[in-house]
């Protein structure tokens, strides 16, 4: 049934995707085709209109030579001083040149001090007008240039802008006598390109010298520009292709793409190009597809929706066998992973209580002992046990069942204070660096869990530098986004407090990191590791709301990036738990509520031990009952997991029958009584188990010495 199913909507899929990928891609070629035959076309266009310029721009330029002609043929022969003497007649006949020459404003035989001798414009000319400064001059008394275009300029006699075209002039020896000038006047390529582009519908157009230095254009170029600059597309382009070629450049002047052709022209290496913008070519490419559109979007849109319809009805038909499928799947792994939880549960108690009797047990052996051999043997049996009870407590961090007890912690402290156990770890071989973030915002975490997480870190860093090598600790306030959140499940988008362990050692191979945070696994020698390190840091990563990732390659060392949720309450900062005076009672009763009998006679044994006066009882009905008869009862030691009623159930039933009475659980798997969302309940004081001798004085201490606060009743508690 599946196999049909999946062949029937991979089927319809296909033809979904084809009634929109067949057209599409049509219209995608046709386009294509239109897009270059567009381009084409105004590539055309361009070339036809660089002839008319090229054209338009070498009669005037001929004309401009003629001009040369006549001058050197009426006065080539004379001396400064002859001509200053036919200075009258030389001015009419040079008007006269003028005149017949419509581009010219103006023809000048200058000296060579600068200074004018004849001008077309003015007659006489005064000794106060010469062109000493002017470009067209500079450039030929420098060196004889040929016929030299010099720049567009602003006159001092008449008013219209011009550009100066000059020859030299040389006397009988050769030497530098001055120049005749011929003075163009840009309006009349102006007046041209005007027309030009009314009778071709736009464009723009321009005559400009190689250096960029720019002779007419039309438009006129804005915020008075007078030339390309050098890494402009017109000048990039003119390097490129000396000779002329049509491009697609950016524009600097406007600042717009343009589609231009330019051609060098024989007179000192004058360009006269047009151009067309892109968006005016695309837009006449849109106007050719747009009537496509109005057909084909129609008709591919009819063909897609009738195949969506259709498989539409294909799901459907398929649809309560999936979620039949689904649903059964569900309930398997539920049930799959409920029998998991149970049996991680029911072994850590089990096995808590044997530990705490083999450890009690063990302890209270070596008071009596003399014999260095047997201490010594008995100091080693503590060893195993006590690697025993931190193997259980990883089993629970890794299924998330370990209890948390949260306070507010200023990571930089945290490290500072963990520094010089940090580095006898590492030894003498290997580096270690602390980089603090500055403005490091506060979280709430487990200490001691943080502090044993950060621990696993670096021992596995030491043991990927087995020849020395770095370690860096680095911490800094970071932001996880939405996108990022969404490709790890359970990570919420928000502030993170980021702790950074990096090291300089072998690094993991991509098979290895993908497997890395599995219990047992370890790449370690036999007997080296438990493979329990990562999975415990990821297990408490996850029970406290943050996200560890690692970024390994293998030769390029290790990072482990831990985010833990930024805090912002008001709770103080608490590092570590103070106790003051002597942890041993002062005659108070202590009511022990354990069904374990042997766990029940270490702890009583303990306490009695601790100057404390001792109520036994089994269950939380034995308990109720020594305190309905009015048994002194200053605080009650209860486990958590009991037959009947539980321990959560018990404190709620004492505390009603005797409000401010002290409560301490102990446990070694709480399932929900005390915990909830891996937390403890606000106001909840536990020992852990296997019960440790000084870890139950230092709290049975504290709590007796403690403000009185009532436990939250278990129906206000908080639920997953």
């Amino acid at each position: 049934m599946r196999a049909r199913r999946d062949a029937a909507i991979r089927l319809l899929k296909i033809m979904m995707v084809a009634s929109i990928a067949i057209p599409v891609a049509i219209f995608c070629y046709a386009s294509w085709v239109a897009y270059r035959n567009t381009f084409a076309h105004a590539d055309e266009l361009l070339w036809a209109n660089l002839g008319v310029m090229s054209e338009h721009t070498a009669r005037i330029f001929q004309s401009v030579d003629l001009t040369f002609s006549s001058v050197d043929a009426l006065a080539g022969d004379f001396s400064d001083e002859q001509i200053k003497a036919a200075e009258p007649m030389l001015h009419a006949q040079l008007s006269k040149l003028e005149k017949a020459t419509g581009a010219v404003d103006a023809i000048l035989i200058v000296a060579k001090d600068g200074h004018t001798l004849v001008s077309s414009a003015i007659s006489p000319v005064p000794s106060t007008v010469g062109v000493a400064d002017r470009d067209y001059f500079l450039a030929q008394k420098a060196r004889d240039a040929g016929t030299f275009v010099g720049s567009v300029l602003q006159p001092r006699v008449r008013k219209g802008a011009f550009f100066g075209v000059s020859r030299r002039r040389a006397s009988r020896d050769g030497e530098f006598a001055g120049i005749v000038a011929v003075l163009v006047t840009p309006k009349v390529f102006l007046d041209f390109y005007t027309k030009l582009a009314h009778d071709t519908g736009g464009g723009g157009y321009s005559l400009a010298r190689s250096d960029g230095a720019i002779l007419a254009r039309y438009p006129a170029a804005p915020h008075g520009i007078t030339r390309f600059g050098p890494k402009s597309g017109f000048m990039l382009n003119v390097a490129r292709h000396p000779e002329g070629a049509v491009v697609t450049t950016n524009n600097s002047i406007e600042g717009v793409e343009r589609r231009i052709a330019f051609r060098k022209l024989g007179y000192d290496s004058l360009y006269v190009s047009d151009g067309f913008n892109t968006d005016v070519i695309l837009s006449d490419w849109l106007h050719t597809m747009t009537p496509h559109l109005y057909f084909g979007v129609p008709a591919t849109l009819f063909l897609f929706i009738l195949v969506l319809l259709t498989l539409r009805r294909t799901r459907e038909f398929y649809a309560e066998v999936g979620r039949r499928e689904t649903a059964e799947q569900a309930l398997r792994q539920a049930q799959k992973m409920e029998a998991v939880g149970q049996l991680t549960g029911g072994i850590a108690h089990d096995f808590n209580n044997l530990l705490t009797i083999i450890i009690g047990n063990l302890g209270i052996a070596k008071r009596g002992v003399v014999e260095a051999r047997s201490e010594r043997a008995l100091n080693d049996a503590l060893i195993g046990a006590e690697r025993a009870a931190q193997l259980t407590q990883r089993l629970l961090a890794f299924s998330r069942q370990q209890p948390l007890s949260p306070r507010r912690v200023d990571v930089n402290k945290l490290i500072l204070s963990m520094s010089d156990l940090l580095s006898r770890s590492l030894g003498e071989n290997v580096e270690l660096e602390t980089i603090s973030g500055a403005g490091l915002w506060t979280i709430e975490a487990d200490m001691p869990e943080l502090e044993t997480a950060l621990l696993n870190l670096v021992l596995n860093a030491r043991d990927a530098m087995p020849n020395g090598g770095k370690l860096t600790i680095e911490t800094s306030n970071a932001y996880l986004d939405e996108e990022y959140c969404k490709q790890h499940a359970d990570l919420k988008p928000g502030q993170y407090v980021l702790i950074a362990v990096s090291d300089s050692g072998a690094g993991m191979s991509p098979e290895t990191l993908e497997r890395a945070f599995e219990p047992f696994f370890t790449t370690k020698e036999t007997g080296k590791g438990t493979g329990l390190g990562l999975s415990q840091v990821y297990g408490f990563m996850k029970q406290s709301g943050g996200h560890v990732k690692i970024y390994s390659e293998p030769g390029e060392g290790t990072t482990v990036k831990l985010y833990l949720p930024r805090h912002e309450g008001e709770e103080p900062v608490s590092q570590s738990e103070e106790l003051t005076g002597s942890e041993r009672g002062r005659g108070e009763t202590v009511l022990i509520v354990e069904d374990d009998e042997g766990v029940r006679q270490y702890a009583a044994e303990i306490l009695r031990d601790l100057n404390y006066q001792v109520i036994e009882a089994k269950d939380s009905t034995s308990a109720l009952r020594l305190l309905d008869a009015g048994k002194k009862c200053d605080l009650l030691l209860t486990d958590v997991v009991l037959p009947g009623k539980n321990g959560r159930q018990l404190a709620d039933e004492a505390l009603r029958r005797r409000p401010g009475l002290k409560v301490v659980f102990m446990t070694g798997y709480s399932r929900n009584a005390i915990v909830h969302q891996g937390r403890l309940d606000r106001g909840t004081e536990l020992i852990p188990k296997p019960l440790i001798e000084g870890v139950v004085a230092r709290k049975i201490r504290q709590v007796l010495d403690g403000p009185a606060h009532a436990v939250i009743p278990n129906d206000a508690a908080p639920r997953d």
